[in-house]
């Protein structure tokens, strides 16, 4: 299946919400629990409007055949200190799974890291989400630590993996 990877634009805000609406509610171990993420209209624009007018922030959206498949957001701070460093989250829609998305949102992400001069990527990811941690260590992830108790699901809870890769 074919599929594009770009920056999101203001005009896709509508797909794009109902696409994280999507994710969160099919997530086992995303931070939104089913039916818990609806923001307004005007908290989406913003936010939208933020990423897009922001030289240290990003927003690229997978689309097949004209619908929003998949996502990554990656930030950064201007703080002279952490300004190396970019933080970074993704999710692709179940039935779009395994088909590369996953691995062409991470290539897109670290292209972007290199054009902006980062070196440490990091994204944080639950143990047991399998797929999504298999993916990240074949794209040279290494795992940092992990968080205890991080997220709480269904009355138990669940660490986190602090992954990391260093670019340039």
């Amino acid at each position: 299946m074919v599929h594009q990877i770009r920056e999101i634009s203001i005009k896709d805000i509508d797909d794009f919400v109902n696409l994280l609406t999507t994710i969160y509610d099919e997530s086992d171990y995303l931070m939104y629990s089913p039916g818990e993420y609806s923001p307004s209209t005007t908290d989406a624009i913003n936010n939208l409007e933020h990423f897009i007018t922001s030289p240290t922030n990003a927003i690229f959206v997978a689309e097949s055949n004209q619908e929003l498949v998949g996502f990554a957001t990656v930030t950064t701070k201007k703080l002279e200190r952490v300004k190396h460093e970019a933080h970074f989250s993704m999710g692709v829609i179940k039935r779009h799974q395994s088909q590369g998305l996953g691995q062409s949102l991470i290539n897109s992400v670290e292209a972007w890291c290199v054009n902006h001069e980062i070196h440490r990527i990091e994204v944080i990811i639950v143990p047991e989400n399998a797929s999504a941690l298999d993916l990240f260590k074949s794209s040279n992830y290494q795992i940092e630590g992990e968080l205890r108790d991080k997220l709480y699901i269904n009355g138990q809870y669940y660490n986190q993996y602090v992954l990391s890769k260093l670019l340039l």
